[in-house]
């Protein structure tokens, strides 16, 4: 029998503020877990090595993981239970884990092969784990409640982001690499057992088709399908353009600000780590925000403002080196630091508002393949635009590459604005009813 505290507690797990806040657990342990091993693995490497061509090499695996598995992943997220794939992705992590904790204690002069192949692995799963949230959104909890449940994950993985690399600087210090294994060991059950709690159909069941596994599935067509459906729906389409636009042009402010503030201006590692932990804060406090506010009717063109905010920002950052300012090391400080904290705010405002527009306007039983897509291609522009900026700054004025990317962003976002969206065509609906006439025919 059940007592009043116990039917309260049963009660509350059954509410969609019980979803949100599994979902902000589940975000911020599965970030400080990931977050941390990188952060070592990344120190391992270049300890072991001293190249940052394997560093880089690392960093380039999650990219092209993903523009392999582009025809394939999607499909599988649409056609299987979500929570099927995130529990085996997961039981794949810990497997995955276990066996390199094993092989770490072995490691001779083939562990860069085996970390290579560590990583591809990781790659795959938490690549199926990310879209299968994404799209899951709709299901997790009522539409009224979609832009908050992404503010609280952005929210909880810019906290995070901030809090992993002094943990893990902390914890790189007191224990051997092997140590960072059983973290990521433990924070990945833990998750797993939260996500057996969640209630994937709280929103109405997720909409698939149904699957024999004896029949072998068409990923090839089922791709081509996502594709035809993206092509009916032109505001999708403009926002996976514009992530990929951000992804790309943002490389110069994650390659060009850490150049110009410790080359250029001398920062010590104090004052450089307060100015990249900003960005993160300022996610923070926009997300307070914008979990108070209603969504508003005209959405994309807000967000695409917000793009714009981007990219004054971006060009602002370059100002004080075009202007040969001579200032003193806290007061450059102070100057990125405000800078900083507005891209985050920004960085927020688009990315929120994006994700929930997408979630709420594209059919279920193409999210997987939709997310994919996006999620992919944005993720190739980064090692892209790393490469690029990365030569441009080593032959090029950093303040004038930081103008010009701010200025080219700005002309592609007004161009944009200018495009008048057509309303989205039930794409979906018409396939369905194509395939149940044909099945009535047969």
């Amino acid at each position: 029998m059940l007592t009043i505290e116990g039917i309260i507690i049963k009660n509350f797990l059954n509410t969609s503020k019980a979803q949100l806040v599994k979902v902000g657990i589940i975000a911020l342990i599965d970030e400080l877990g990931s977050s941390m091993f990188s952060f070592a693995l990344g120190l391992f490497l270049l300890r072991k090595t001293g190249s940052a061509m394997n560093l880089g090499i690392s960093i380039l695996i999650g990219p092209l993981v993903s523009l392999v598995l582009l025809p394939v992943s999607g499909t599988i997220v649409d056609r299987f239970s979500h929570k099927k794939i995130i529990v085996t992705c997961q039981i794949g992590i810990i497997i995955t884990m276990a066996f390199f904790s094993m092989e770490l204690q072995q490691l001779s002069g083939t562990y860069l092969i085996k970390i290579i192949i560590l990583l591809v692995l990781l790659d795959i799963f938490q690549l199926f784990i990310g879209n299968v949230f994404s799209a899951s959104a709709i299901n997790l909890v009522p539409k009224t409640q979609v832009q908050q449940l992404n503010s609280i994950q952005q929210m909880v993985r810019s906290s995070a982001s901030i809090l992993a690399p002094i943990f893990g600087g902390i914890a790189y210090g007191m224990m051997p690499f092997f140590g960072f294994t059983l973290v990521m060991l433990v924070t990945t059950s833990v998750v797993m057992l939260i996500v057996l709690s969640l209630n994937f159909r709280f929103n109405g069941a997720q909409l698939v088709t149904k699957t024999d596994f004896k029949r072998k599935v068409d990923f090839l067509t089922s791709f081509k399908e996502g594709i035809h459906y993206l092509r009916q729906k032109q505001a999708i389409v403009m926002l996976i353009i514009t992530a990929c636009v951000i992804n790309f042009f943002f490389c110069a402010v994650n390659v060009g600000l850490p150049f110009i503030l410790v080359n250029r201006f001398k920062l010590s590692n104090i004052f450089y780590s307060i100015v990249e932990a900003s960005t993160s804060v300022g996610m923070i406090l926009s997300g307070f925000i914008f979990m108070k506010q209603k969504p508003a009717e005209n959405q994309i063109q807000i967000m695409y403002r917000w793009v714009i905010g981007i990219a004054l920002i971006t060009s602002g950052m370059g100002l004080p080196v075009v202007l040969h300012v001579q200032l003193l090391k806290l007061e450059i400080t102070g100057i990125y630091v405000v800078l900083a904290l507005l891209m985050g705010v920004a960085l927020f405002e688009t990315n929120v508002p994006m994700a929930g527009y997408m979630q709420l306007h594209i059919d279920s039983s193409f999210q997987g393949r939709v997310f994919t897509i996006q999620s992919s291609l944005s993720m190739l522009m980064m090692p892209v635009g790393t490469i690029m900026y990365g030569y441009l700054f080593d032959h090029f004025n950093a303040g004038i590459i930081f103008l010009v990317s701010g200025i080219i962003v700005i002309i592609f976002i007004s161009v944009f604005m200018q495009i008048k969206v057509t309303k989205p065509i039930g794409y979906a609906r018409n396939i369905a009813g194509t395939k149940n006439l044909e099945n009535g025919q047969k």
